[in-house]
């Protein structure tokens, strides 16, 4: 497989009450990714979604565990992983090409080509006619636009993704999500996204990974046999969207039930 996780396991220092502890944040993470998959993390709040992205990305190491991409281990940040996040992340003091080239210069890209890869993914994101605004002046999803042109420019062999459109309207994700999906039909890159929004993950995802929470732990993997283009109102779209939302909300119920336990005082 060209992306493995086996086992990985992180933990956290912390304290409570009773002194210092170690948090167990991920436990036992173990799934494959075929070259050219849409993978989907979904979970409730705390499971660690944004920590596993965070381990494959190479920003954090895992306390037990290995992860590796295409035959190589991953022990820190690397060019052929591209990470967008919820915030667009761009440099305020460059305008929008020169965010794009600016990724492209860390990759050590020639100069002669930068431009050349620039218009092409701005064109593709549709802000080749934006490329000389400042970043303040463009919106939201437009900086989101940006992003993901800056991050595909960089030709890595894997794209991680972190809500990056959950910040936005309504209208506005409706438009990237279709973008965003004919740019995966184009060029097929391998994709790890995390989001809480279930309807996206049908909407994207190959397969969605479903997580439960305390510790953080795969519960269920859940392939989306659908035809792409998909339909969020289609009679099979509404069907898995429920039954992952179920799984979710029912790892949330339990997540909540535990910790209440746990709170409690013992009887005197």
């Amino acid at each position: 497989m060209y992306l493995t996780l086996n086992s990985v396991n992180k933990r956290f220092d912390g304290a409570n009450n009773r002194g210092r502890h170690q948090k167990e944040t991920l436990k036992d993470i173990s799934f494959e990714a075929a070259q050219g998959e849409f993978l989907c993390i979904v979970g409730p709040s705390g499971c660690g979604k944004s920590t596993l992205l965070n381990l494959v990305a190479g920003l954090v190491r895992p306390t037990s565990g290995e992860i590796v991409l295409d035959g190589k281990k991953i022990t820190g940040p690397g060019a052929e992983r591209a990470v967008m996040f919820q915030e667009a992340a761009l440099y305020p003091w460059l305008n929008v090409i020169e965010n794009v080239i600016f990724g492209l210069q860390a990759t050590g890209c020639p100069k002669a080509r930068q431009k050349e890869i620039a218009e092409r993914y701005l064109k593709m994101v549709r802000l080749w006619n934006y490329r000389e605004y400042p970043i303040h002046q463009i919106s939201g999803g437009m900086k989101q636009r940006a992003a993901l042109a800056r991050a595909l420019a960089m030709d890595s062999k894997l794209l991680l993704m972190d809500e990056p459109f959950s910040a936005l309207d309504k209208q506005t994700i409706h438009i990237l999500r279709a973008e965003l999906e004919a740019i995966w039909e184009t060029n097929k890159k391998t994709v790890l996204y995390v989001t809480h929004s279930v309807e996206e993950a049908v909407y994207f995802a190959d397969r969605v990974i479903v997580m439960a929470e305390n510790p953080g732990r795969v519960k269920e993997i859940i392939p989306i046999p659908i035809t792409r283009p998909r339909d969020i109102e289609d009679a099979k779209f509404i069907a898995l969207r429920k039954e992952i939302l179920s799984q979710v909300q029912l790892s949330a119920w339990k997540s909540a039930e535990n910790e209440f336990d746990e709170t409690k005082e013992a009887p005197s």
